[in-house]
């Protein structure tokens, strides 16, 4: 199945984003719940022989056994769990790889882990020799949370110096702290959110950056802003880790060959957008 239609075909999950809303109120990750929510009755509907899940933040309690043994209560028969938990880029591919082992591609499988392997290699390579920017990524802007995971691994494959964002675990930083690591690209990658929404929520996190500090204010007035569509980019751990390279090597060097994904996958935002421009 090609990434274009995985959306379409995850019908017992969907986004609670839309549903919880931003701003106004605690942030969806401080109040420890789920960016989706899940169809139960879809679920049993489908009668999946395979599930894909990430059992994060369960407590020590619960286990992949509780899960399973609760989905054979609904379905009435077990299926194959496989329990997805990368951080980092090699993490992915073991997942990948459980995956395919679950679905029995045998071969198939893995010839298709070896062409991603070559497509993010090649995307590499278009941003290899040039200059090397300092980028902050932003994952999420309330609280203001800096991109981990696999994300540095793909700014430096970018050819890039990832100066807020650390590998396997995302981290918060503040306004004096996005200043003193003196950003020459501010990446926002705000997970769940299409290129719309992301750009208005930099918009509303730039203009509270600038108005908590000057110094991030004068920081920011120096750097490049770009948006990505935080649904397909960065944030899915499979496939679409080439998109997200190819889009970083596009945004981060105009100068290199273009994939086609600039005003789809990312967007420069105009410095008539940017805090303190006129309307």
């Amino acid at each position: 199945m090609a990434p274009a239609e995985l959306d379409g075909a995850m019908a017992a999950c969907s986004s609670a984003l839309p549903t919880l809303g931003w701003g106004g109120g605690p942030a969806l990750l401080d109040q420890g719940l789920s960016p989706y929510r899940t169809d139960v009755a879809q679920l049993v509907s489908l009668r999946p022989q395979v599930i894909l899940t990430q059992m994060q933040g369960l407590g020590e309690e619960l286990t992949a056994a509780h899960y399973g043994a609760a989905l054979e209560g609904l379905l009435g028969y077990r299926p194959v769990l496989v329990q997805l938990a990368a951080l980092v880029m090699e993490g992915v591919w073991a997942d990948m790889a459980a995956v395919a082992a679950a679905l029995q591609l045998g071969a198939k499988g893995a010839r298709a882990i070896e062409g991603l392997k070559q497509q993010l290699q090649a995307a590499a390579a278009a941003g290899r020799g040039r200059q090397r920017p300092r980028v902050a990524v932003v994952q999420w802007s309330d609280p203001l949370y800096a991109a981990g995971g696999w994300v540095p691994q793909l700014v430096a494959m970018a050819g890039a110096l990832d100066v807020l964002g650390r590998v396997e675990q995302a981290a918060t930083f503040t306004a004096q702290q996005l200043a003193d690591a003196r950003p020459d690209v501010v990446v926002f990658a705000l997970c769940g959110l299409g290129l719309p929404a992301s750009r208005r929520q930099a918009e509303q996190a730039l203009a509270q950056l600038t108005a908590a500090s000057a110094a991030a204010k004068a920081a920011l007035g120096r750097a490049r802003v770009i948006v990505t569509d935080g649904v397909h980019v960065f944030s899915r751990p499979g496939p679409l880790l080439v998109q997200s390279l190819e889009a970083l090597v596009e945004a981060l060097h105009g100068e290199a060959q273009g994939f086609g994904h600039e005003g789809r996958l990312w967007a420069a935002l105009p410095a008539a957008a940017g805090p303190g421009a006129p309307a």
